[in-house]
């Protein structure tokens, strides 16, 4: 599990690195993005911060062994993707779903699912 929320901490750290740092090129460079309406880059920083911060807290709360601090981590991932899995919902098509699935939904829920499986061990 250590090992599964390390890499997911990274990864989401990684993007909100992204989108804090060059907000344009992110908005203009991941696919979808540009379809959702005009760059807002104020808000794309703001939500640049909230990856860091599940981020940091996965990946703390890995090397801790800290249950609560990977939960608390996860409240923003898994909401994120349970947004987009509901907007799938709506009509999406099936390359946007799979890349929806793959790089947000998977991600964000992995945690949450990871810590229910493993009766909320870390290790």
């Amino acid at each position: 599990m250590r090992t599964l929320f390390i890499f997911i901490g990274l990864y989401q750290g990684a993007n909100g690195l992204f989108m804090l740092l060059a907000p344009a090129l992110w908005y203009a460079s991941i696919p979808g993005v540009p379809e959702t309406g005009p760059a807002n880059l104020h808000f794309i920083r703001d939500i640049g911060l909230a990856f860091i911060a599940a981020g940091v807290g996965l990946s703390i709360g890995a090397v801790r062994q800290e249950r609560r601090t990977v939960l608390i981590a996860s409240i923003f991932l898994g909401g994120h993707a349970l947004l987009h899995l509901a907007e799938m919902l709506h009509g999406t098509t099936p390359s946007d779903a799979l890349r929806d699935v793959v790089l947000i939904a998977l991600p964000g829920l992995l945690p949450l699912a990871a810590l229910t499986v493993s009766g909320g061990r870390t290790a």
